[in-house]
């Protein structure tokens, strides 16, 4: 075999020096190698930024054998603007003639780099302060190391997107992992829910059935007991109010998650409402002799679902009510604070623990406090006020001072002072 040439085997010793290594590292000894091989003033692996590219950034670069960080340029008025429109452009001298701005430099070799559609995303450009002799050589030379710099950007693109892929993949994994745990959250919660209301409605059912069968063998005797029977039909209606209330609350709460997102707003007098709430809970308050009253009305207007904010208010009055002593007392009342208005309701009831405040509003929640007179409680009203609250973009909160010293629940909602009620 015949003995290579000097410059053959020059660029043979350069690509045994670089077989070894990849990325910039790779384009660094390439910009090297060449910079030294051909005596350049400037050599640089670019790539293009703008679609078109209007501006060519270095990756790596050598400018008077150094290293030349952050180079950018505009390509108009150089000759690597035809090397970015695919062109390879070789002028060994005279390039001051043919592009001004390159007055201080002699010769050029620009070739352009190809991503894997053939789309020209980069260059490598050789500027020589001194006429590029044997130009045939150095094209050669530049376009050898051209296509390796290309092999490597387009390894270096491909693993780039192999980990934007696989970090795509992993971010899907977690959100159908997340998606998965909610519905098994909400499955169990579902589940508890029907666990709640089966055993909530088996005692006051079973009490209906047996003081209905009761009521009718004695109203059936020849000598029937009135009173008897009417004490019997009266504990049927009392459970089947239970049953009612039970099935309210659930309606409710199903309303509360089905459209939280449709309310049907209009502005309306919260004070109106305040009164429609209480006079829904006046007789069960009188019955436990509570003294339940709305503090002094003051027009209130802010723009809301009526129905829900009436569900949300009446939940709050039953809930102090079912919770205060007979004999104690149930305020009501509503203002104005800027941009929102709260309503309170009051109680002289059981007070609340700090680990009650903390889990008040939650779902299926069983606080310290029970019902004084014996009332059910399904676990579900103040989770539906604060829902109702924040469909509306406000909150609900309880205060108290503790056990023995009452409580105060709060519902904001925000309004608009200059509004006015529908008619």
């Amino acid at each position: 075999m015949p003995p290579h040439s000097p410059e053959t085997e020059q660029v043979l010793l350069i690509a045994r020096s670089i077989a070894g290594e990849t990325g910039h590292a790779l384009l660094a000894r390439l910009v090297e190698a060449l910079s030294e091989h051909l005596d350049a003033a400037f050599v640089a692996v670019t790539y293009g930024e703008g679609v078109p590219p209007t501006h060519a950034r270095a990756l790596y670069a050598l400018q008077d054998h150094k290293v030349a960080r952050g180079i950018r340029y505009e390509l108009q008025g150089t000759p690597c603007a035809r090397v970015y429109a695919g062109e390879v452009v070789i002028i060994p001298c005279g390039i001051a003639d043919l592009y001004p701005r390159e007055a201080r430099f002699e010769g050029y070799i620009g070739i352009p780099l190809r991503d894997t559609t053939g789309e020209v995303t980069g260059h490598l450009a050789v500027f020589s302060n001194q006429e590029i002799k044997e130009s045939e050589i150095a094209t050669a030379i530049s376009t050898i190391f051209a296509l390796r710099a290309e092999a490597e950007l387009r390894r270096l693109s491909v693993e780039k997107e192999r980990k934007k892929l696989i970090a795509d993949l992993a971010r899907m994994n977690r959100r159908l992992q997340q998606g998965y745990s909610e519905v098994r959250r909400e499955n169990a919660e579902k589940i508890a829910l029907m666990g709640l209301i089966a055993h909530d409605l088996r005692s006051p059912l079973a009490a209906v059935l047996s003081q209905a069968e009761l009521g009718l063998i004695r109203a059936r005797t020849e000598t029937p007991d009135t009173v008897r029977i009417e004490t019997a039909f009266q504990k049927v209606i009392d459970n089947a109010d239970r049953i009612a209330q039970l099935i309210d609350a659930t309606l409710d709460r199903a309303r509360v998650e089905g459209e939280a997102l449709r309310l049907d707003r209009k502005p309306v007098d919260l004070t109106g409402l305040l009164h429609i709430a209480a006079e829904a809970n006046r007789e069960e308050a009188a019955r436990k002799s509570i003294a339940l009253s709305v503090d002094p009305p003051q027009r209130t207007i802010a723009e809301v679902d009526e129905t829900l904010v009436i569900s949300a208010i009446d939940n709050l009055i039953s809930n102090a009510v079912k919770y205060t002593y007979p004999g104690g007392e149930v305020r009501i009342s509503v203002a104005q604070e800027g941009e929102s208005v709260t309503v309170a309701v009051s109680d002289t009831g059981q007070g609340l623990t700090p680990d009650d405040l903390t889990r008040a509003f939650g779902r299926f929640q069983r606080l310290s406090a029970q019902p004084t007179d014996g009332e059910k409680s399904t676990g579900l009203g103040l989770a539906n006020v604060r829902e109702i609250a924040c469909a509306h973009g406000g909150s609900a909160h309880a205060e108290s001072e503790g056990p023995g010293k009452g409580s105060r629940f709060v519902l904001t909602l925000p309004c608009n002072p200059d509004i006015q009620p529908a008619p």
